[in-house]
């Protein structure tokens, strides 16, 4: 296949918890950042609302660590005014005045969805174009980072996040860079980036540098990966900014 081939393709997330960590793992076609009412297009199950407070919304995290939060209109405007092009469109909270917002995603980006009436038949679709750079950059420049892959794949966290410097190796997840991955239950599986620590005077240099499961007994590099459209949090525990680099994981 040629280089510069478009690849398309869509991946569909189940939205049965009331906040579900999303990530996107597309980019637009023709390439570059997806507009946000193509990433989540209305569909059944969602609940469109006059504000923030009674519909669903999207809240993705920005450059300082809050979150622009937008939600889905029913096309109301002010009281007893509407807009019938407005109804199904996804509208930034500090759009004034009340508008379909024109912001964009990139691929790799994380957000939160709220989900107003969550179900296990509620199910979304999130289509894009395949990113076909070899490799990109992952960066981290919050203590505390949502984070996806930017390729349409499960993300193994010791194949595909491998140590860099400026992260920080531990003996447990209270000591190192950590990332927590959101499960099934809604609650966090957590791994911790290990400095090959097994126990007091104990170490493993093949752990050095991998990821391992909280809950792993005895203490492993562990093979689970960040799953096809999921976000995860990244937890660093120093203070200096760096990047992954994250490597296609398929050839063309």
């Amino acid at each position: 296949m040629a280089a510069d081939s478009n690849i398309v393709g869509y991946k569909t997330v189940t939205l049965d918890k009331e906040w579900t960590i999303l990530g996107l793992n597309f980019e637009d076609c023709g390439g570059g950042s997806l507009p946000l009412q193509e990433v989540m297009k209305y569909a059944a199950g969602m609940t469109t609302g006059a504000n923030d407070n009674a519909a669903d919304c999207i809240q993705v995290q920005n450059t300082l660590g809050a979150y622009d939060i937008y939600y889905l209109s029913n096309g109301t405007i002010s009281k007893g005014v509407t807009d019938s092009e407005l109804d199904g469109k996804w509208v930034n909270t500090k759009d004034t005045p009340i508008q379909a917002t024109s912001d964009s995603l990139s691929t790799g980006t994380a957000f939160w969805y709220l989900a107003r009436n969550p179900d296990a038949n509620f199910k979304v679709t999130m289509p894009g174009q395949v990113l076909i750079a070899a490799t990109t950059n992952m960066p981290v420049t919050l203590a505390v980072k949502q984070i996806a892959n930017p390729y349409p794949t499960d993300l193994p966290l010791n194949d595909g996040l491998a140590y860099t410097m400026g992260m920080t190796k531990g003996a447990n997840d209270n000591a190192a860079d950590c990332i927590q991955v959101q499960n099934t239950l809604g609650a966090y599986d957590i791994y911790y980036l290990s400095n090959g620590t097994i126990s007091k005077g104990v170490t493993d240099p093949e752990l050095d540098g991998k990821w391992v499961n909280t809950k792993d007994t005895p203490i492993q590099a562990t093979s689970d990966s960040i799953p096809l459209g999921k976000g995860a949090w990244y937890l660093r525990y120093g203070n200096s900014n760096f990047a992954i680099e994250i490597v296609r994981p398929f050839s063309l």
